[in-house]
């Protein structure tokens, strides 16, 4: 019952804001919006505008003509349908934990958040109102995720040519979060303001940065160094696995005190260094930097999965629909983890892939489309009897022989204690 109760839910999202009824059209705007969103997945190389429609007419068994399809995917009223299904899937879903809170606890923060971008190439026709940083014309989607939960925590959409750090989360909502961020958002006053709201950052440290060692924590560096730019310090050969000192940088909102961890990188026979304020031992800063590259795969089933790469139009608005259909199938796709969560063992939640909970939702497009339309217990049991059935294909099947970079870390951490 709970798990219907959860679908149920998952409809309102839509129904509640978008009509079901409408008489001017054939297609209702419900059926519309929900067709957009399903029937734009798909592990293809090359989706169109009309092959969308085309599959829409099939899902609903309506003639769905090629202009007023393509007009009313102009529309702004389709933008602000989607904008609010995106705030309430946000409000209501992504609460599941992958492996449970224990990580959280032992690393004293309330979740972790990776920010960035994923660039998106347009056609060139569409320069004008999407400028391109490398291509003609490009769109960005900025992101930021809950890491544990595959959760989208906060999203903006920019011209292509827009840099990363114009794009951040509001600071009062990453209180008590850790926040690991790559070197397009290097800067010393956003890494104060995460403290100084009471969050936690972690981040490489940028080749020209300017920090001073005030204290030797770990590794054969000396003490003649306290005082000096870090990275000006000679070191050009291996002193052991991990350094790590305590620095400071005066910066326009105040100074910044923070740690900064060396690991010895073999290839490039050098230290890689990672500036963070998380109180939890060094070896763990390096584990949990590697973990950054989650929102990586999460943008690449997007794009190869769910088609967030196949906008194929020159007006802004069905290019801005298109990828907020993305999002919200994203989002939406989010109910198989919510569901299927519970029944997996640790081990198994340990191993999940989002690449592959998205392949699972590709599968499921016409069961979503139905229930989400329909609403009916019928279709409510059929979707959640297929989802159920695909349960074991959304983690890895190698887990009891190969790691997941969450596996690691989590017994990392359980060697702790």
């Amino acid at each position: 019952m709970n798990e219907i109760n959860t679908l149920n839910k998952l409809r309102q999202c839509f129904a509640n804001i978008i009509p079901e009824k409408e008489g001017r059209t054939n297609t209702s705007p419900l059926e519309y919006v929900i067709g957009i969103i399903f029937c734009y997945l798909g592990d293809t190389e090359c989706t169109s505008l009309e092959a969308i429609r085309r599959s829409m007419k099939n899902l609903t068994q309506k003639n769905i003509y090629r202009n007023s399809f393509w007009e009313r995917l102009s529309r702004k009223r389709i933008t602000g349908f989607l904008k609010a299904a995106i705030t309430e899937l946000l409000r209501q879903f992504g609460t599941s934990i992958i492996g449970g809170g224990c990580l959280l606890e032992r690393l004293g923060v309330s979740k972790i958040l990776v920010v960035d971008s994923s660039y998106f190439s347009l056609w060139d026709g569409s320069k004008d109102d999407f400028p391109g940083t490398g291509t003609t014309a490009g769109i960005k989607w900025h992101a930021g995720f809950n890491i544990l939960t595959g959760k989208l925590h906060w999203f903006e959409l920019t011209q292509g040519s827009t840099h990363d750090r114009k794009c951040f989360p509001d600071l009062e909502s990453l209180r008590f979060a850790l926040i690991i961020v790559d070197l397009g958002y290097w800067d010393f006053n956003l890494l104060w303001d995460i403290k100084n709201v009471g969050g936690f950052f972690l981040s490489r440290i940028k080749s020209n940065a300017v920090i001073y060692i005030t204290k030797i924590v770990q590794g054969k560096i000396s003490q003649k160094y306290i005082g000096s730019s870090l990275l000006s310090v000679p070191i050009k050969r291996k002193r052991s696995n991990i350094l790590e000192v305590m620095v400071e940088k005066v910066c326009d909102k105040g100074t910044l005190c923070c740690r900064a961890v060396g690991f010895w990188n073999p290839v490039d026979r050098c230290y890689h260094w990672y500036m963070t304020n998380l109180k939890v031992a060094a070896h763990l800063i390096y584990p949990l930097y590697r973990y950054r590259l989650q929102i990586e795969l999460i943008f690449k089933a997007c794009k190869q999965s769910l088609n967030a790469n196949r906008l194929t139009s020159n007006n802004s608005n069905i290019i801005e629909n298109l990828l907020l259909a993305s999002i919200v199938a994203h989002l939406a796709s989010h109910t198989i983890l919510d569901l299927v969560i519970p029944q997996l063992t640790k081990i198994e939640q340990l191993a999940i892939s989002v690449q592959r909970t998205a392949k699972v939702a590709v599968l499921l497009t016409s069961d979503f489309f139905n229930f989400l339309v329909n609403g009916s217990k019928k279709y409510a049991q059929i979707l959640l009897n297929k989802i159920m059935l695909f349960a074991d294909e959304i983690f890895d099947p190698n887990y009891r022989h190969r790691d997941s970079s969450l596996a690691r870390l989590s017994k990392l951490l359980d060697g702790l204690f």
